[in-house]
């Protein structure tokens, strides 16, 4: 949620102009925005709330923020109304998911609503299976799962090959929009991390598709380190409008009650980009 909307924000600068090495500065550039990755992240938080259509309430957030970044093939279905999903294996299912780590209470049931919300337009196989190995990796790290155990359940249940480090994925890691050749190297970015900080770092150094992958790997951070830290969470909460602000706020409030959310909401730490 925030952390995936953080990891969204930070990776925006570096989407088409990826760099190689963790250590850059300051952690938000200065162009740093949020983009497509966030809208459909906050969307989501705001359809559970709700209780509302999904496909719906991504239209709405589309109409909202036209220009966010989507992909031709999600511009197309939101711009005609259509009902089924285009088969997309992309990396988008993925990406928005977060919310449903925090707001279901058993494994199972976070395997199905992953799958329903993936499949309104990401009904390809391994669509569905990146929503869902990010979304089971944020519940088993959110009800105090080790990284190990997390590793494991992950590898064995979707086939991923985690026994990889990010210095070993880094050289030789492109650009990829697939969840398969995304979803496993942001689950490594989280493992091989020492907090949240550093594994949204790890993320962004591996190039790519730097803002889709830094915000998977955010989601499951901030599940397993126990939140966004206080001042990561002011400035993300400052790229974000006021609505966005406050549908993460009331989410929070009902799934998962943070007082750094509230603080750095109250902050009015508000801009519009």
């Amino acid at each position: 949620m925030l952390g995936a909307i953080t990891g969204d924000v930070v990776g925006s600068v570096y989407e088409w102009n990826n760099i190689k090495h963790k250590d850059f500065e300051p952690l938000f550039g200065a162009d740093a925005l949020f983009t497509d990755d966030s809208v459909l992240t906050i969307a989501l938080m705001d359809a559970i709330y709700r209780d509302e259509s999904y496909a719906d309430v991504m239209r709405e957030y589309f109409m909202e923020h036209p220009n966010a970044g989507y992909g031709d093939m999600f511009h197309h279905w939101c711009k005609y109304d259509k009902q089924e999903g285009y088969n997309s294996w992309g990396n988008g299912s993925a990406m928005r998911t977060s919310a449903v780590g925090f707001a279901f209470d058993t494994l199972e049931e976070v395997l199905e609503r992953a799958e329903h919300y993936a499949s309104f337009t990401h009904n390809h196989p391994e669509g569905v299976k990146g929503a869902q190995a990010t979304s089971a990796a944020i519940f088993m790290a959110r009800t105090g799962s080790s990284k190990e155990a997390i590793r494991n359940y992950v590898s064995e249940q979707f086939g991923y090959d985690l026994d990889r480090t990010v210095d070993g994925i880094r050289p030789d890691y492109e650009f990829n929009e697939s969840c398969q050749g995304t979803v496993p190297e942001a689950i490594v970015a989280f493992l091989d991390s020492t907090d949240f900080e550093d594994a949204i770092r790890n993320a962004v150094s591996l190039g790519g598709d730097s803002d889709t992958l830094t915000c998977i790997t955010g989601g499951i951070a901030e599940a397993f380190y126990g939140g966004v830290p206080q001042y990561i969470a002011n400035q993300t909460m400052h790229k974000l409008r006021p609505k966005m602000q406050d549908v993460i706020v009331k989410f929070y409030d009902k799934y998962n009650p943070c007082d750094v959310v509230k603080k750095a909401h109250q902050g009015k730490l508000r801009i519009v980009k």
